[in-house]
């Protein structure tokens, strides 16, 4: 029968457009992005109420820490020189160690910022904090990445006074 045997339901069957006809692609993209970005959002907030619940569980290693926290090499060597400082270290110290990369305070204080804006994101825990004028790691930073050698000599130093102390009291 060919064209004259179609059913009355496909000739009635109005053509619907899409949404994307109807307000315009770019803007069905911008929106159909926005809606993806608030799902991801929600997802990485549960994630950080699971992270800040279960902390005392988890046993965060160095290399998490670095891969989520610091996001060039530049950030990396900020935070390494932070931590070899042991007890603290002020930006402009910070300077001639990493001459490199060619850095000034601000930037400094831009890196430490920003590593610390992602550990907190990601874990609830800032890994440098500022004590008067210097940069020092947390408590958070120093149980992952361990003592610095300078911390580990002035308690050893402080050992040997404590025992020649001791001795001298004999």
């Amino acid at each position: 029968m060919g064209c004259l045997g179609m059913e009355k339901s496909e000739l009635n069957e109005p053509k619907r457009r899409s949404q994307a006809d109807k307000i315009g692609k770019h803007k069905y993209e911008v929106q159909r992005m926005n809606r993806i970005d608030g799902r991801l959002e929600r997802i990485e907030q549960m994630q950080r109420i699971i992270f800040q619940g279960l902390s005392g569980y988890f046993k965060f290693d160095r290399p998490l820490i670095e891969k989520v926290c610091c996001e060039s090499d530049m950030d990396l060597a900020v935070v390494a020189a932070i931590y070899e400082s042991g007890s603290g270290i002020l930006a402009k110290e910070i300077i001639p160690l990493l001459k490199g990369y060619r850095l000034e305070k601000h930037k400094i204080l831009r890196i430490v910022n920003r590593v610390n804006r992602n550990s907190v994101d990601a874990f609830g825990r800032p890994l440098v904090e500022k004590r008067g004028k210097k940069w020092a790691f947390t408590n958070f930073g120093v149980e992952i990445w361990g003592k610095s050698k300078k911390d580990i000599e002035s308690e050893a130093e402080d050992a040997r006074s404590i025992e020649s102390v001791g001795e001298s009291e004999k």
